[in-house]
């Protein structure tokens, strides 16, 4: 049995804005209600959150520190910036292999505690790096539309093309393989290949989850947006407060602080920053509830059962293809 994976996807598009928000806020709360059954499902996010809130502002830091002079201490909070972004990737993985390891060891009927998944994980640190190296060679490959023409662009898209099918099921599927099942990376993505052909119809809308990325995009920019028309102002009508510079406007010289608008955007990525872990967390236990439902029904404890089966259904995706049937019946 086969399905359209991008089927459910297609049919979040279809929704207007505000239902898009709904059935977001929706999947979160539902998210929300198996991370209470145990409180150490949601420590991996506090200090992925914490982790990002600190490279975010260093990254900001050396706009801020500008303004008041100190070039020295603004070059060396870059720096600092520098050296979390390019661990990031490794760090995240990390929280997020122990964050599928507790909501596993949660919905099998144990009591997992932070530092049993710190002890899980350490097992795991081969697989971890692996999969770090993927998600830094996969940003870079996303980001190749920056490249020139040429040869280079050529190899990039046929790496992209090679990369394709197997990024999609590592994306969602290789961290529970991993911290499930002590998988390594390929022999994990040979076993997610043939998940595909197992999965009941009735949960073929969980791979519509991947919606979740966009909302990400059409939330932050509007904020963003926002953000910077208010500081603008500030920046302009507060110029006696804050420190200022001259910049040209249509010619004429106008003083201007930037100091609002650089705060407006660090808060303004501080927000982005922590929804998008968020948002991940929120997919980290979905797809963790999601493999040990297909992979290993048997283990689940009796009284979650049907509970997960309703969370894994993604009812507000289903109520957006019956929309488009009764479209399709409209037409004709």
């Amino acid at each position: 049995m086969s399905f359209d994976f991008s089927k459910a996807s297609q049919s979040f598009d279809s929704l207007p804005y505000k239902e898009r928000i709904k059935s977001v806020l929706h999947l979160v709360k539902s998210t929300f209600t198996i991370i209470g059954k145990d409180k150490d499902i949601i420590k991996p996010w506090i200090r992925m959150a914490i982790y990002h809130s600190i490279m975010v502002t260093l990254g900001f830091g050396v706009f801020f520190l500008f303004q008041f002079d100190q070039g020295g201490y603004g070059l060396l909070s870059l720096f600092l910036a520098f050296l979390l972004f390019l661990y990031k990737h490794f760090y995240d993985n990390k929280q997020e292999i122990r964050m599928s390891w507790t909501v596993y060891e949660t919905i099998i009927g144990n009591d997992p505690s932070y530092v049993g998944a710190t002890n899980a994980s350490k097992k795991l640190s081969s697989q971890i790096r692996k999969i770090a190296w993927l998600d830094i060679l996969m940003s870079f490959v996303n980001k190749s539309k920056f490249f020139g023409g040429g040869i280079v662009k050529m190899i990039i898209r046929l790496f992209i093309t090679g990369l394709e099918e197997v990024w999609d099921l590592a994306n969602h599927y290789l961290l529970p393989s991993v911290a499930v099942d002590d998988m390594d990376i390929t022999p994990a993505v040979k076993e997610m290949k043939k998940l595909k052909d197992r999965v009941p119809e009735s949960l073929v809308g969980i791979f519509g989850i991947d919606f979740l990325g966009r909302v990400v995009r059409h939330v932050t920019i509007p904020a963003y947006i926002l953000l910077f028309i208010i500081s603008a102002a500030i920046g302009y009508f507060g110029s006696n407060i804050f420190p200022t510079s001259t910049i040209e406007v249509g010619g004429d010289p106008v003083v201007f602080s930037w100091l609002p608008v650089i705060t407006a955007l660090w808060i303004g990525k501080l927000f982005s920053s922590l929804f998008e872990r968020t948002i991940t967390s929120v997919k980290v236990v979905y797809f963790t509830v999601f493999y040990t439902k297909i992979t290993h029904p048997d283990r689940i404890r009796e009284d979650m059962q049907d509970e997960l089966v309703d969370y894994l259904k993604l009812k507000q995706v289903d109520e957006v293809d019956n929309l488009d049937e009764q479209d399709v019946e409209e037409s004709n």
